[in-house]
């Protein structure tokens, strides 16, 4: 009896300690994600207030409304839209995997923001479109995975990728402005440095995946919008 009460003692004083260690392993990770957090809000207003003590020409140049609404996809899918419609001045097949793309952006960002729901920073300049839904979380940066994203895809799919000096001018000028959309989403106090880097990556692992394996040829692009004058004329 009494080796049976001892045994049971012992499973009990080991079921505690597992208990024990497994709150410390979580009070741990707890304890280094928050010191990553605090690090990403020090650094980031560091950073803004750098921007806006030494270079306030061009910290306002980033905080203009045109950065944040050139880069939102409210804007951007109806301007695809009317690309794609504009037969036979324009190739079908950048704007509709354009806007697969774009589609498969704003879920993946939606769902990632659902789930993680981090607050946003005090902003210092309010988004002209208000965010609904999982879209008022700040992690990670929608505009920074988006701009990233349309980037990555002209680059690679660039109607002037045959003359160098043009192709090269066109890459530059779009890669500023991603960049200058992902800077402003910083000084505009809309989110965290963490933010726009993790959207920055997601966007350019989107960006590899529809060019390599989602990319949909000029055929089924055109089919689509036979499909479409067909199903009308029904």
């Amino acid at each position: 009896m009494r080796s049976k009460n001892d045994s049971k003692r012992k499973t009990d004083v080991n079921a505690k300690k597992r208990n024990l260690k497994s709150q410390k392993e979580s009070v741990g990770n707890g304890g280094r994600l928050q010191n990553l957090l605090d690090w990403d809000v020090e650094w980031s207003n560091r950073f803004a207030s750098f921007m806006q003590s030494k270079l306030p020409g061009v910290t306002a140049m980033f905080e203009n409304k045109f950065m944040e609404i050139s880069g939102n996809e409210y804007i951007w899918f109806p301007a695809l839209a009317v690309l794609y419609f504009m037969h036979p001045l324009v190739h079908k097949q950048l704007p509709m995997n354009a806007i697969l793309a774009l589609a498969f952006d704003s879920a993946v960002i939606l769902i990632i923001k659902a789930f993680v729901r981090r607050k946003r920073p005090p902003t210092r300049n309010p988004d002209y479109f208000t965010a609904i839904g999982p879209d008022q979380y700040s992690f990670p940066s929608g505009h920074a995975s988006r701009t990233v994203l349309i980037s990555f895809i002209f680059t690679q799919i660039n109607p002037l990728y045959g003359n160098g000096y043009l192709n090269f001018v066109a890459s530059l000028l779009i890669w500023s402005w991603s960049i200058s959309v992902c800077f402003s989403r910083m000084l505009n106090g809309r989110h965290h440095l963490l933010d726009v880097v993790t959207g920055a990556v997601i966007g350019f692992v989107e960006g590899s995946l529809v060019i390599s394996a989602l990319w949909m040829s000029s055929e089924k692009a055109e089919n689509i919008l036979k499909f479409i004058y067909y199903d009308q004329d029904n």
